[in-house]
């Protein structure tokens, strides 16, 4: 199967393989090869927010596009669905961060964001060559890198965003994605030190899976997507920017694992779970790389 022109596993093998990721205590690996050759690299030249007219000119008819047809996309698509949006009144800038559980989750916290511009912080394989890379580019994203340049770069513009009004930076700090997981995961730091640099809240979203309706049942099996926009949590002046970082990366974890909780009635296995970068299915670039070479 493919979504997006890159090759997926069947769902019943990457739900095995999360299986098994869970079964290790590790909960923020990728659960299957990313699609390397589609990817186009993050340097210290790259442009987060490119200049120049074509590249306004098209930003004025994508981003409206995105902005416009997330809702009925990720209705169409995910059954998708958004509470608590009024937890965002009031909100100027902030670092949204989300469960990552389904391809399209970016689109579904665009239209939970609408009234803010959105840019998404994604990994460098998401980065992609081709049009689709170009169309996701210019819809706004931030890509990671292994490059110390390209990496203070992104921290230039990420702060840049955060200082604009009504911009809004989504991360996804479990990392990987894991299609339909319930459970909160660990959460790596980077998204919890741009809120404390720029001293903005953290505004937690949380993506809840639920049966599909009568209708909907006619033609997927499926859950659906519910996300839940819970309350900002702003930063302590009385605290180190290292203590923020903790004291936001803690209790944002804990709103979503309370929100969890009243959703599916249960307390999350992952409560105590810590992150990891051990990454247990992926081979990794260089080796996509050494593979290419020696055909």
């Amino acid at each position: 199967m493919k979504f997006a022109g890159v090759e997926q596993l069947p769902y019943e093998e990457q739900q095995k393989n999360i299986k098994i990721a869970e079964s290790k205590g590790n909960y923020n690996c990728e659960i299957q090869e990313p699609d390397w050759s589609r990817m186009e690299r993050v340097d210290e030249n790259y442009q987060y927010e490119p200049k120049g007219f074509l590249y306004h000119l098209a930003a004025a008819f994508i981003k409206p596009l995105f902005y416009w047809g997330a809702a009925p996309g990720c209705s169409l698509i995910m059954g998708g669905k958004v509470v608590g949006r009024k937890n965002l009144k009031g909100v100027k800038n902030a670092v949204l961060v989300c469960n990552h559980v389904h391809n399209l989750d970016n689109e579904l916290a665009r239209w939970a964001a609408k009234g803010h511009r959105l840019h998404v912080v994604v990994a460098e394989f998401n980065n992609m060559n081709g049009f689709l890379g170009w169309v996701m580019r210019t819809e706004g994203i931030y890509p990671l890198s292994g490059n110390f340049g390209a990496m203070k770069n992104f921290t230039k513009t990420v702060n840049k965003s955060l200082n604009r009004k009504k911009d809004l930076v989504l991360f996804f700090p479990e990392k990987s994605m894991w299609p339909y997981y319930e459970q909160p995961r660990p959460f790596m730091d980077g998204a919890f030190h741009s809120a404390a640099l720029n001293n903005v809240p953290v505004v937690p979203f949380f993506i809840v899976w639920r049966e599909p309706g009568r209708f909907r049942r006619l033609f997927s099996k499926m859950k659906t997507a519910e996300l839940h926009v819970l309350n900002p949590i702003y930063p302590k002046a009385e605290l180190s920017r290292k203590e923020n970082i903790a004291y936001l990366r803690d209790e944002a974890f804990k709103a979503q694992c309370q929100c969890y909780k009243e959703c599916y009635g249960r307390e999350p296995d992952t409560i105590n779970a810590k992150f990891t970068l051990e990454e247990i299915f992926q081979k990794g670039y260089e080796a996509y790389l050494a593979e290419q070479s020696q055909k």
